[in-house]
């Protein structure tokens, strides 16, 4: 409160100094104008110039009335004015809270009380009876019978054959091998050895220090400026071209034959047979039943229950909410400031210069040549038959092609399962294994292509590219930051507390009984009769004829292809892929670069020598010279001779009896035992059973259940309200009693004048003066008070004017 006792301080100020003025004779011109001077020599106030400070956010005001002395008086006493304050109070406020009863009230209940009832019922039983009937039935009955059947036996014949074979038979020697060998010997010898020994002496030193600083140097540089230029360059081109050539080409063309042969077939065929089987017959009977139900209907009762109705009342809240608040904080932050800096470095450019140089090359300039092949001279068993198993089906083919007439000699005899009784003609004959004796085949003579190899060596120019390096320098841009500390106004929100008032709805919750109407499924016994069907069966015996599914042997013929290879000699055109060197032009473009002079302004990093004294410790060392005894080992070279064994192998022939297995076609007879199938009629007794139904009587027991309705005390829980006060602070603002001192002037007689009436939030105050001071009344404190401004014609009370 120290600002309104100065502001009070320098209002009465200026009250005294500027407003009041002293006149004898009391003509006071300024006091017809009513500009609030004193007129004929009384002391008069302006109507902003009289003001008393009350309150703390506010001002007051009032203009002194006419009517004082015109020689006024000032004196000061001491008044009392009424400031608000905020005070912190005690209060008791009511609290509405709910405590849990225990309550007890009586509730309908209807439980089923259990009773046993004895009934009657008629059920009917199928009584199984046993009857004995006579049915006839059809067996298939198995009578063997036996048949000759006639079939071919590859039988194997063996035959002991001398083979000659050699056989590496291993043996060891001993020999005698020299070898050397490298024997150490260790000696002990004495060596002198020089130790450095370390220790630390501390010297002072005059160093030379170079500061750096920067200095702003223009500086001239060279850029290499690129130029796209063109020229002519002759270069070799290897140019494909296709060029057919004639090819003389070996085929084996199939030739296809047909031979007949005979086979069996069993061809089925189907035969009808009569057959007796039995059927069992259903046929339907309605019979009547006699059966309860239950029947459900519903009843309607009457039911008590209880429901809890809400309501809302309505009850009044104090709150606090927290009220925010911008305030103005300062704040200090850092930024980082950009600094461009120009660096010069070097880089390595590479460039591909082409280096042309003679490389021996050496080409196949080689043919294909047309060569005659004789094939002959050999026994048709190692040559084209099927005898060895190496070449077993190569000899085969070839056997059949060449060596025998007509197609089949060897081959067909022994590898094809038909016996050697077709005759061999003059050129070939059959194997050994066959029966035959062993001739020579006929020779053949086949072409073939055979590539002839011509190497021819030649210079031949390569163009290849090296790679040179050049350091070219060049300027980039660093861009480096500096820290600086700056200060901003950053808005901060802070809240203040304040205690609201609100009006809460509150539900309650009060019970009331109730009555429903509740409908209850029960039910009732009744008879009733129904008719049912019952299906039975009877035994028929009835005929149906049975297809029987039957073999029977036949003998057919069929014509079966048999295809041959056959050597053909034929001519075809190969595209072959040649090249022809042709030399071309082409405009290659390369770069050239121009050397250009160009100035700039550069930060030259410069230094200055300062030289300053530092003490540091140096380690040195002393030779000493000190003696050990060191194992020396040498290498003694001795000679020595052992004894190595040594596998080797010498050639045996010798000789051994191979057994050799052919195949003979034997035509053999055998029984077989067959089945066929005969029906039979057989008759028998069977049993079967038939249902006869019977009526009969049976007691049941069916519990039935009664609705029996009792009281019973139930307990339930109710909340009850209680109405109790709590202790709550509570901020009040309070007008408090302030002394201050203000000057009172003389010579004046009693006058008030009052301002017009304010809104709110804006009351006013009377400057109250009697007798030329103010009186004893208390200026009470206000948001903003202002007094009347004096009117205009007012002067002074003592001359008149």
């Amino acid at each position: 409160m120290k600002w309104i006792s100065k502001m009070f301080y320098a209002s009465a100020f200026v009250l005294t100094t500027a407003s009041v003025s002293a006149a004898g004779n009391c003509n006071c011109a300024p006091c017809s104008s009513g500009s609030g001077a004193c007129i004929g020599g009384g002391a008069g106030l302006s109507a902003s110039s009289g003001v008393v400070l009350g309150s703390d956010s506010g001002y007051g005001s009032g203009a002194l009335g006419a009517g004082g002395a015109c020689g006024p008086s000032v004196s000061y006493e001491t008044r009392t004015v009424m400031r608000s304050q905020m005070v912190t109070e005690t209060r008791e406020v009511p609290v509405t809270s709910y405590q849990q009863e225990t309550r007890t009230r009586m509730r309908s209940v209807t439980r089923q009380v259990a009773r046993v009832e004895t009934r009657e019922q008629q059920y009917t039983v199928n009584v199984p009876q046993t009857q004995t009937r006579t049915e006839e039935y059809t067996v298939q009955v198995a009578v063997p019978y036996t048949e000759e059947v006639p079939y071919t036996v590859q039988v194997p014949v063996t035959t002991q054959v001398e083979q000659s074979y050699q056989v590496s038979v291993p043996y060891t020697e001993q020999v005698a091998q020299t070898y050397t060998v490298q024997v150490p010997q260790t000696s002990q010898v004495e060596q002198t050895y020089t130790v450095c020994v370390p220790y630390t002496e501390t010297m002072t030193q005059d160093y030379t220090v170079t500061v750096p600083y920067t200095e702003q140097v223009e500086q001239a540089y060279t850029v290499q400026v690129p130029v796209q230029q063109t020229r002519e360059e002759s270069y070799t081109v290897s140019v494909p071209y296709t060029e057919n050539v004639e090819q003389t080409y070996t085929v084996q063309v199939p030739v296809t034959s047909s031979r007949t042969e005979s086979y069996q077939v069993s061809v089925p065929y189907t035969e009808e047979v009569a057959q007796n089987y039995t059927v069992q017959v259903p046929y339907t009977e309605t019979m009547t039943q006699t059966y309860n139900v239950n029947v459900p209907y519903t009843e309607t009762i009457e039911q008590p229950y209880s429901v809890t109705v809400p309501y809302t009342e309505q009850v009044t809240q104090n709150y606090t909410v927290q009220v925010p608040y911008t305030e103005q904080v300062a704040q200090n932050y850092t930024v980082r400031v950009p600094v461009q800096e120009q660096r010069t470095a070097y880089r390595t450019v590479s460039k591909r210069v082409p280096v042309t140089t003679m490389r021996t090359v050496t080409r196949d300039a080689g043919s294909y040549q047309t060569v005659a092949v004789t094939s002959g001279g050999t026994s048709s068993g190692s040559a084209y038959g099927g005898g060895s198993a190496r070449r077993g089906v190569l000899g085969g083919l070839l056997g059949g092609v060449l060596g025998c007439k007509g197609g089949h000699g060897c081959g067909s005899g022994c590898g094809g399962g038909s016996s050697c009784g077709s005759s061999c003609d003059s050129c070939g004959g059959c194997e050994s294994s066959c029966g035959c004796a062993p001739v020579v085949s006929c020779p053949t003579v086949c072409y073939k292509k055979v590539w002839c190899p011509n190497l021819v060596t030649e210079q031949v120019p390569c163009t290849t590219y090296q790679v040179q390096c050049e350091q070219v320098p060049y300027t980039y841009t660093v861009t480096s930051y500096t820290t600086q500390t700056q200060t901003r106004m950053v808005p901060v929100t802070r809240t203040r507390s304040e205690t609201r008032s609100r009006t809460v709805n509150v539900t309650k919750y009060t019970t009331e009984q109730r009555t429903r109407a509740v409908e209850v499924q029960r039910c009732r016994t009744e008879q009733r009769t129904r008719d049912y069907t019952v299906t039975k069966y009877r035994t028929e015996t009835r005929t149906r004829m049975v297809a029987v599914q039957r073999c029977r042997t036949e003998t057919r013929t069929r014509e079966v292809p048999v295809t041959t290879m056959t050597t053909q000699t034929r001519t075809r055109m190969v595209p072959v892929t040649r090249t022809r060197t042709e030399t071309r032009t082409r405009t290659v473009p390369y770069t050239v670069m121009n050397t250009e002079t160009r100035t700039r302004t550069v930060n030259v990093q410069r230094t200055r020598q300062e030289t300053r004294t530092r003490t540091y410790q140096v380690q040195k060392t002393r030779q000493e010279t000190r003696t050990r005894t060191v194992p020396v080992t040498t290498m003694t070279t001795e000679t020595r001779t052992r004894m190595v064994p040594v596998t080797r192998t010498r050639l045996e022939t010798r000789t051994r009896m191979v057994p050799q297995t052919t195949m003979t076609t034997e035509q053999r007879t055998r029984t077989v035992q067959r089945t066929r199938m005969e029906s039979q009629t057989r008759s028998r007794q069977v049993n079967f059973t038939v249902n006869v139904p019977e009526t009969r009587t049976r007691s049941y027991n069916v519990t039935v259940y009664d609705n029996v309705t009792e009281e019973v005390p139930e307990t339930y829980t109710v909340c009850v309200p209680v109405q109790s006060t709590r202790t709550v602070q509570v901020q009040v603002c309070k007008q408090v009693p302030t002394t201050v001192t203000v000057p009172v002037y003389g010579n004046a007689a009693p006058a008030i004048m009052s301002a017009p009436a304010g809104t709110e939030g804006y009351s006013e105050g009377g400057i109250i003066s009697d007798g030329g001071s103010y009186g004893g009344e208390v200026i009470m404190d206000s948001g903003y008070s202002e007094g009347a401004v004096m009117e205009t014609g007012a002067g002074c009370t003592s001359c008149g004017n």
